[in-house]
């Protein structure tokens, strides 16, 4: 957890230094009225570049001095020769710079109820050094302090307790959380954990990093049981096997590659269309079963078939499509011969189970899920199916489908919003975001204002100075990104699947050389290289990849850029699709992640924001934007408003 302790307190409100930086008006009026306590902060303030250096107890220092010479001139020549002083030698440009500096000393600014409390100052009207102390006291009373299955203490943020309390007061009730990215909602599933101590607690994630990631020092726990989907899924069948189908789901089964194009062709009797070729619509029949399994539908129709093939078929081909889709589903369930046994796959489990209606077995008394917004229809209908409690968390802004599933169930509903990772700039980019997405949840997304996290623009893209991770959105991103950083000779991670990018190179140069049918499923549809180029002509990635392949880039060049895959190294680079569960101290958005988001229909439109919010929440003290980004959000802060007035941040 990042530190929410101050080292110091200053007796300044953030309405007051708002107020008081606001251009519209001269600085003596906005100065007029102020006390002493608030304008020696002001002087501090504006001394913080010079004296940074030296730490926040010797920031301590220059304010209890400040407020005793204050304290004296007042005495000699009254308050109003005060403000005259702080007017002539205060500055605005300086005073926004020593704001910006207060993350990195652990300073931070009170509230107006607390600032005109002047539990700060001693009886005589000095400053009180005791004051921090007191304040974090207070802060830690209305917070829990919890023991962690490591032996540790800690404390909740403000909103994590108040749902701690909440749900072990109410344990037996259905709760969901929303909590925005980087607000801690890991650490509070831990903490719940430990206050779910006496029940038996199904904990459930779709794989099993998740729950390695989400159970990390908690597996001393008693009746705590993680379990993925799929696993669940086979826990929920019957003990009666009698049915061949409830059998066969039982098996267990591995991650084998799926039962091969040809197989599938001749046992369904698939033949070719005018426009497509047997194994093109294979491609299209798996993702149509697939998309079947992911509905809450209980027969297919057209809505199972991706909407990227479904404006390429004709009604003839679309009924065929959904013909062969539902043979091939039976066949999974239960296979017409031993030749022909498509295998079996956790979310073929998962949709049986739900159009049975089967429950999470009893012996379980509530169910703890982190990254709610990924959940598919049938586990939602499984879990509102079910008895008992469900507590799930999750971030609809994470969905990158633009709108996740939502539970049928009537639970309460609670959100968590103050990110214990991010700084306070970063609501200038993530709230215009939330605001503009079309996505319910509308409180404001909080930075911590003990943590630093720095926003720089740029007008043209390369590689970053300091070390980060280079998102992309599309693999033609990927590949141009890969060998930008490889012609400079730099190692770096690649966080997305080499395989599949090493597939889509070589299909790539595969296509364009030869005319070789692709394998990639982001490109197997098209059998020239001219029909890509047609599709990609307005993708700024594909125009360049094309220009690199034409000047003679072959496999040999690409085997170049592998070499320099690295375990670790100064960069990264990633699609933003993988990088959800990831956090990095530096990141940079290409061009393509933000260009025209805007300006898509809207439900891509709302897939498209959910992947610049994930992109920019990765960061915890850099963020390398384009500069068309920040124009966007001054257009969305000027129609809509901000959460934080931009007249205090200044660039």
């Amino acid at each position: 957890m990042a530190r929410t302790d101050p080292a110091l307190y200053l007796p300044l409100s953030e309405p007051v230094l708002n107020r008081v930086l606001n251009e519209a008006h001269p600085l003596a009026a906005s100065l007029a009225g102020l006390r002493v306590p608030q304008l020696a902060a002001l002087m501090l303030l504006q001394s913080l570049p010079t004296i940074a250096r030296h730490g926040a107890v010797f920031a301590e220092r220059v304010l209890m001095e400040a407020i005793k010479a204050a304290q004296a001139k007042v005495e000699r020549e009254g308050s109003q020769a005060l403000v005259d002083e702080a007017a002539e030698s205060l500055d605005r440009a300086k005073l926004r710079a020593g704001y910006r500096l207060l993350p990195d000393l652990g300073i931070s600014l009170l509230d107006d109820e607390q600032v005109d409390q002047d539990a700060y100052l001693t009886s005589d009207g000095q400053w009180d050094s005791g004051s921090r102390d007191r304040y974090n006291a207070r802060d830690r009373d209305l917070r829990e302090q919890i023991l962690l299955p490591t032996g540790t203490t800690a404390f909740l943020t403000r909103e994590q307790t108040r749902i701690y309390r909440e749900i072990r007061a109410q344990s037996d009730d259905h709760l969901h959380v929303q909590g925005y990215a980087g607000t801690g909602k890991s650490y509070l599933i831990k903490s719940l954990l430990g206050t779910l101590r006496h029940a038996r607690v199904l904990v459930l994630a779709e794989r099993q990093s998740q729950l390695k990631a989400l159970l990390a020092d908690v597996s001393g726990l008693p009746n705590v049981y993680p379990r993925r989907f799929d696993t669940l899924a086979r826990e929920m069948i019957p003990a009666d096997l009698t049915d061949p189908t409830h059998l066969r789901l039982s098996l267990p089964y591995s991650a084998s590659a799926p039962i091969a194009d040809e197989l599938v062709i001749r046992h369904l009797g698939i033949h070719a269309s005018d426009t497509l070729l047997e194994r093109d619509l294979v491609v299209i029949v798996r993702s149509t079963v697939a998309g079947f399994c992911y509905s809450g539908d209980a027969d297919f129709d057209e809505s199972h078939i991706p909407a990227r093939h479904l404006s390429t078929l004709d009604a003839t081909s679309r009924r065929l499509v959904l013909h062969h889709a539902s043979e091939l589903w039976k066949a999974i369930l239960l296979p017409p011969s031993r030749d022909f046994e498509p295998p079996v796959r956790g979310e073929h489990r998962i949709k049986w189970a739900a159009l049975r209606g089967w429950r999470i077995p009893a012996r379980y008394t509530h169910v703890l899920i982190d990254e709610c917004h990924d959940l598919k229809k049938p586990m939602l209908q499984i879990l509102d199916n079910s008895p008992q409690a469900v507590i799930s968390l999750g971030d609809e802004y994470q969905n990158l489908q633009g709108r996740p599933q939502r539970r049928t169930h009537v639970v309460r509903q609670r959100a968590v919003t103050a990110s214990v990772r991010s700084g306070q700039l970063l609501e200038d980019v993530v709230n215009p975001i939330i605001s503009a997405h079309p996505g319910e949840t509308k409180e404001p997304f909080l930075g911590n204002p003990l943590h630093r996290t720095e926003i720089v623009y740029y007008d043209r893209p390369r590689i970053p100075d300091h070390p980060a991770a280079i998102l992309v959105n599309d693999t033609w991103g990927l590949f141009e990104w890969a060998q930008r950083l490889a012609a400079e000779g730099l190692d770096f991670e690649l966080l997305s699947s080499r395989q599949q990018l090493t597939m889509f190179v070589s299909d790539c140069i595969e296509l364009r050389r030869n005319g070789s049918r692709p394998r990639h499923g982001e490109i197997f549809r098209f059998g020239s290289w001219q029909a890509l180029a047609e599709s990609k002509q307005q993708n700024p990635g594909f125009q360049r990849i094309d220009r690199m392949l034409e000047k003679g880039y072959d496999t040999k060049d690409w085997t170049r850029t592998v070499d320099r895959f690295a375990a670790q190294g100064k960069f990264a680079l990633g699609l933003i699709g993988d990088v959800r569960n990831r956090e990095f101290a530096g990141v940079m958005l290409v061009p393509e992640v933000v260009e025209g988001v805007w300006d898509l229909r809207r439900p891509d439109y709302a897939a498209a924001s959910a992947a610049l919010y994930v992109a920019v929440t990765r960061a915890q003290h850099r963020l390398i934007v384009p500069e068309r980004l920040r124009h966007w959000l001054e257009e969305i802060s000027a129609r809509r408003g901000t959460s934080r007035p931009q007249l205090l941040l200044g660039r």
